[in-house]
């Protein structure tokens, strides 16, 4: 067999896997956008700051999450998937006011770290979100809510 002949082979049996794994059933991580111990329901930020939240850590931090077509393929929609569950796990916006005070304080340092140390929203993310890609004076701004709220969290 000639080089041509086995290339059309392969690429024929990578289509056809190809096809058959977008009939392997995952379940998608459940959405709701009535979250009724949303972080925003109870520490509003001004329209600039709820901007950068919503755009930048509320696909795979809470339950607003919106799957754009590409998470509908595989293997796409396994790691979009398994993102959000881990998202989810490690911090859920919509589930806020469930966490203790000390727990909602340490959050909002993790938050403040990861967000100027450049490591959230995730690179991977920012490739296919470019709008949720941070700028210095986005990441300033947030860093200034996240404090002001655990002020406000201290004082209450």
């Amino acid at each position: 067999m000639n080089k041509g002949k086995i290339v059309k082979i392969v690429i024929g049996i990578l289509l056809i896997l190809f096809v058959i794994i977008q009939f392997i059933p995952f379940e998608f991580p459940v959405t709701s956008f009535e979250n009724k111990n949303d972080l925003l329901l109870f520490h509003p930020a001004d329209g600039e700051v709820k901007g950068i939240i919503k755009t930048a850590c509320y696909d795979c931090h809470s339950f607003e999450t919106k799957y754009p077509w590409y998470s509908y393929v595989a293997p796409v929609k396994w790691l979009v998937i398994n993102d959000i569950k881990e998202g989810r796990e490690e911090l859920n916006f919509s589930e806020w006011q469930k966490l203790e005070k000390r727990e909602q304080i340490k959050m909002l340092e993790e938050i403040k770290e990861e967000v100027e140390g450049g490591n959230m929203p995730l690179p991977i993310y920012t490739i296919m979100h470019r709008d949720a890609r941070l700028s210095d004076e986005q990441k300033i701004r947030l860093s200034e809510w996240a404090t002001a709220v655990t002020d406000e969290i201290f004082g209450e």
